[in-house]
């Protein structure tokens, strides 16, 4: 029975007409065309469970995930719990599913027709990791170089500039007086982290303690910050131009949702005239069919006052002699 179902199943298209658009030469570097169909086949395809891709998805999840674990652990500082953070990232559902539409795997799938593909997009990129990971170790160190750990945030903690509150205040700091900001961890005697933010020369601008390392550092700079922008803060309402251009500004929005306000309203009132002039027609239908069906009755009630004054006048009319011996010898 397996095997009529097999041989009742739809050969596949032709997906490969475009294998050697350059778009694709990173996989050609991978895979043959076999090899990339057998990997991309899902057992829905040939609705059987022992076929498909099962064995390269089991692969992919553990076998190839184990050896990005084990470059993270040669390459990357840091504590085993700080790398299984990173090792999370590195395969969560969404960059898999980017990684998929990025290599364009969709064309070369091939599944049942109730299998949803979209949804399970990242099925089909554990099964190229899963080949992945039977490839040499330069093949396969290359593709985890380029599309595995690829992502800075990921792996290397960088923090772009304008992202970085400590960066931002260190800033505003050398422009006031040339000095540097630093923080200063400690622990308090009720097991609490105090963060201090400090000059260069030993000033101490601001304390924040918090139970979370990180947190107190964030706390203690976003207030120097504060305490930073204040006199700018003070300066800047005090300049007549910043006035003028705030109220330039909030005219012009209000100016916008003036527009926006009127705008819909405008549509609002296409609409309701729409449907008015709809109701006047329809009543101007009704009103017609109503006068249609009085000036019909009113026909047939003069027809049928015809017939009876018709039939009166018959019936009033003298009886002829004729008609009346015929009565009378009908009645002997």
């Amino acid at each position: 029975m397996m095997k009529e179902k097999q041989l009742q199943q739809p050969r596949p298209k032709d997906n490969f007409k475009a294998w050697d658009d350059p778009q694709y030469k990173d996989l050609r570097k991978l895979f043959s065309r076999n090899q990339l169909c057998e990997v991309l086949t899902h057992s829905s395809f040939y609705e059987a469970p022992d076929k498909g891709n099962s064995r390269y998805v089991f692969a992919g999840m553990f076998v190839f995930k184990g050896m990005v674990a084990q470059v993270l652990y040669r390459y990357y500082t840091g504590e085993g719990t700080k790398l299984q953070h990173v090792l999370g990232n590195l395969f969560r559902s969404e960059r898999l599913e980017r990684l998929f539409d990025e290599l364009k795997l969709k064309q070369f799938v091939r599944a049942g027709e109730n299998f949803d593909i979209s949804s399970h997009k990242h099925i089909f990129v554990y099964a190229v990791f899963g080949y992945v990971a039977t490839l040499d170790e330069d093949v396969r160190n290359w593709f985890i170089a380029k599309y595995i750990i690829n992502e800075s945030e990921h792996v290397f903690l960088h923090k772009k500039r304008n992202s970085d509150l400590l960066a931002q205040a260190d800033v505003m700091v050398r422009q006031t007086d040339g000095r540097r900001l630093g923080i200063e961890m400690e622990e308090t005697d009720e097991g609490l982290h105090r963060a201090k933010a400090v000059l260069s020369d030993g000033t101490v601008l601001c304390e924040a303690e918090s139970k979370s390392w990180r947190y107190a550092r964030t706390k203690v700079t976003k207030l120097v910050l504060n305490l930073l922008a204040t006199p700018f803060r003070k300066e800047l309402l005090s300049d007549p131009d910043y006035h003028a251009r705030v109220l330039a500004r909030e005219e012009e929005k209000a100016a916008k949702r003036k527009a926006e306000v009127e705008a819909r309203d405008a549509a609002r009132e296409a609409l309701r005239q729409e449907k008015l002039e709809k109701r006047k027609e329809q009543a101007r239908i009704r009103d017609m069919k109503r006068r249609q069906s009085q000036a019909e009755a009113k026909k047939r009630r003069a027809e049928n006052a015809a017939r009876a004054a018709a039939k009166a006048a018959k019936e009033a009319r003298p009886m002829s002699a004729k008609k009346r011996r015929f009565l009378e010898d009908k009645k002997k």
